[in-house]
């Protein structure tokens, strides 16, 4: 416990300068970026536990998901699905290509390198593009996730009876789940409502939903993290943060709701 508390104090000192002052430099936007990497590292590291493959493959496949990363994240300026798609093309053209002509690549690598890089791409990428439109949305997506975590983990351990889904996370219940829900979405909406997250006139019912739909994809997240390491039979994606295990672990739930964030803004401007 005093590990994760250092560990934890450590990390709040260096990412909330981060965050407040990432847009000075492109600091945030490369922080994204090498996070993503370092992702794509964990994924690989974990899919090599089931089969070998050469450590080319996996530098390629990293490699891939730091170019995805990067066309995402400094493509603001252009038409993001006219570059995106692309992109992704190359990245099936490339696995395809490997499909076919590597010995040992089968369809189940296909699919686990296609997850790596869409993965360890997408949730980093969506958090740089939420910190260019506002800070103030990051701050709204946070909250709703890591209140949420925190008051599930609580709420769990003091009054947790009843096993959410003991086959891909043991320790999670259903009063915490309830209780990270409750908490996550009415601290971010009061955030949302009272610092102005979405402008003037926005409905106070939207933010609402808005919180609670982020609130219950970071649980999402974080079980979906949870059932890749319950079927790899590994307890973190690395030791990169002592206590608190890897990228993944400490990113789950953020990226898995900034994603769906960053679409939802998208289509609060089209409407």
């Amino acid at each position: 416990m005093k590990k994760r508390t250092v560990t934890g104090f450590i990390m709040a000192i260096v990412m909330i300068p981060i965050l407040i002052w990432g847009d000075q430099y492109e600091i945030f936007n490369i922080f994204c970026l090498l996070l993503s990497i370092g992702a794509a590292w964990e994924f690989r590291k974990m899919f090599q536990i089931a089969k070998k493959l050469p450590l080319w493959l996996d530098l390629l496949t990293i490699i891939l998901t730091g170019i995805l990363s990067f066309v995402i994240i400094y493509s603001n300026q252009l038409s993001l699905l006219a570059v995106l798609l692309p992109i992704m093309l190359l990245a099936f053209i490339i696995l395809g290509i490997m499909l076919i002509f590597v010995k040992d690549f089968n369809g189940l690598d296909f699919g686990n390198a296609l997850t790596t890089i869409i993965y360890s791409s997408f949730g980093f990428s969506a958090l740089a593009l939420l910190r260019m439109l506002d800070i103030k949305y990051v701050i709204f997506m946070i909250l709703a996730a890591m209140v949420t975590d925190l008051f599930a983990f609580i709420f769990g351990m003091k009054f947790g009876k009843h096993k959410l889904i003991p086959l891909v996370s043991p320790n999670k219940s259903v009063e915490g789940a309830i209780a990270g829900l409750v908490f996550g979405t009415l601290i971010a909406s009061l955030y949302g409502i009272f610092g102005g997250v979405f402008g003037d006139g926005f409905p106070v019912y939207w933010i609402i939903l808005i919180a609670l739909l982020l609130s219950c994809l970071s649980q999402i997240g974080d079980l979906v993290a949870s059932k890749f390491k319950r079927t790899y039979g590994i307890k973190d994606y690395s030791n990169l943060f002592p206590g608190h295990g890897g990228i993944m672990d400490r990113f789950d739930s953020t990226t898995f709701a900034a994603m769906v964030f960053v679409v939802i803004l998208a289509l609060i401007e089209v409407f």
